[in-house]
Parts: C-alpha cells; sequence; structure tokens
C-alpha cells in the first residue's frame, strides 16, 4: 500500500489505517513511519516518558462505507445473478462486481466503528522534550492519540488500472441488507484481473488510529541557557495545538 493511498482514505475518513495489517496499537504507544508508510512500535507514554494515559469513552458504533477514484463501480448481484465482469464463473452465491478505472481506486467499509480519543495529550509536551535532550527520544516519533476498532472491515484497492474484482459474499443477505453490512457479510475475493490490496477481518479489532508528533521547531534544546530558548521554553504549554504538534504523516 502507497502512503498516498494511505492519505486518500485519511483524507476521506478522518482515520489513519495501522500498517502492517492487523498491528495492534493502543492508546499511548509510541509509533515511528517508515518509507512505506508502516508504523513500528517503539513504546509508551508509559515506558518513555513514565507518563500513563487517560482514555474517554469511545463514541457510538457507525457502519462506513467509501468509494474513491475514477469510474468506480460496486455492483449487487443476487445469488444465481450472471456477473457481467466475470460470466464464466459459478453464481452460487451473491457476489459484487467491483470496477476500478484507476490505480488509486479503493473501496472501504467497516462495521460498528467506534473511536477511542485520549482524555489530554498536551501534558505530554514538557516530558517528550526532556527525553528528547536525554536521548530517549527522536523527532520523528509520534503518540497514538486515537485508536478506532470495527467490527468488521473489508478494505479493496487497485495497484494497476482497469482492475476487476470479484467480491463472494458466504452470509446471507438480501437486497433490502444495506450495502455496508453487504460488503463485510463473510465476503471473500474470488477472483481479480489484476493484483491489488486487500484486507478482510471479521472480528472486533484495531483498524486505524490517528498519532500527533511534535512540529520540527520545538526540537531546538529547550534547556540551552540563551533567550531564544528561553522564549521557546515559554511557549511549550501555551502554543496552540496546530502550533505545536502535526499529523504523523506530515514528516
Amino acid at each position: 500500500m502507497s502512503r498516498d493511498l494511505i492519505k486518500s482514505i485519511q483524507k476521506k475518513t478522518d482515520l489513519r489505517l495501522m500498517l502492517p495489517f492487523g498491528l495492534g496499537l493502543r492508546l499511548g504507544d509510541i509509533v515511528s513511519v517508515g518509507r512505506d508508510g508502516a508504523f513500528s512500535l517503539e513504546g509508551s507514554t508509559k515506558s518513555l516518558l513514565g507518563l500513563p494515559i487517560r482514555a474517554r469513552d469511545p463514541g457510538g458504533p457507525a457502519d462506513i462505507h467509501r468509494l474513491s477514484g475514477k469510474e468506480v463501480s460496486c455492483t449487487f448481484r443476487n445469488a444465481g445473478e450472471a456477473s457481467t465482469l466475470f460470466p464464466h464463473l459459478p453464481s452460487a452465491k451473491a457476489r459484487f462486481d467491483i470496477s476500478f478505472a484507476s490505480e488509486r481506486s479503493w473501496l472501504l467499509a467497516m462495521t460498528a466503528r467506534r473511536l477511542q480519543p485520549l482524555e489530554e495529550f498536551n501534558q505530554f509536551r514538557g516530558p517528550i522534550l526532556a527525553a528528547y535532550e536525554r536521548g530517549v527520544w527522536k523527532p520523528d516519533w509520534a503518540i497514538v492519540t486515537g485508536v478506532a476498532t470495527a467490527a468488521r472491515m473489508t478494505l479493496l484497492a487497485a495497484r494497476m488500472r482497469k482492475t476487476d474484482i470479484m467480491l463472494t459474499l458466504s452470509a446471507t443477505v438480501t437486497p433490502e441488507t444495506p450495502v455496508t453490512a453487504k460488503l463485510t457479510a463473510d465476503v471473500s475475493v474470488t477472483t481479480t484481473s489484476q493484483e491489488i490490496t486487500q484486507c478482510i477481518t471479521e472480528t472486533v479489532m484495531p483498524v486505524a488510529c490517528t498519532a500527533r508528533r511534535v512540529r520540527d521547531p520545538w526540537w531546538r534544546n529547550p534547556y540551552l541557557r540563551d533567550l531564544g530558548s528561553v522564549d521557546l521554553l515559554k511557549g511549550v504549554e501555551s502554543a496552540p495545538d496546530d502550533q505545536f504538534w502535526e499529523d504523523v504523516d506530515e514528516l
């Protein structure tokens, strides 16, 4: 999965997928990000800063269904109805015919998604800069400030132009079943015309997050005894959030 795809999904959903898939990040975990957009776990606020986290109650569950890209189509086929993309394949089960015209196209469906954020993460400002001074924190590290779980998730993304996919449903659905429920109803990819990126989950698990890092101007040594650094130190607690923090992928 490319970083462009990660950012496209984040823009459409306000959540950043956890990569590699299946990585069980928790609130307060400290991560770095590789060139491919995958997270590496570096520690936690407890292990690196000596501070526990306080979590807010998660919000109510929400179903999410998003399509993005050039000439994207997603057509439901009842059991027994022939596929127009793959007419030679069996049609005993309900299916979706999915077509992506561009290599940056994707489909995402989540059921019962819940987002749990940190109660307050500004308490970590001073301790992070102090940890950097001690050599136990790196500027590109970020704090996981929110974790989203989903009961089920289906993610399909094209890697090449003109990609067709058949998605088969094992669960029983009807035409009236909401589309998000259909797209996550014990589904499996039956066939594709090109190589794709896919992640299909069937149990409640963390799937996305928000993460914040300290902006570059704050990495001057706040404890050097000169006028500029004294002014910087005074501003650590008073700086607006958008002047102190930035999204983990802005680096």
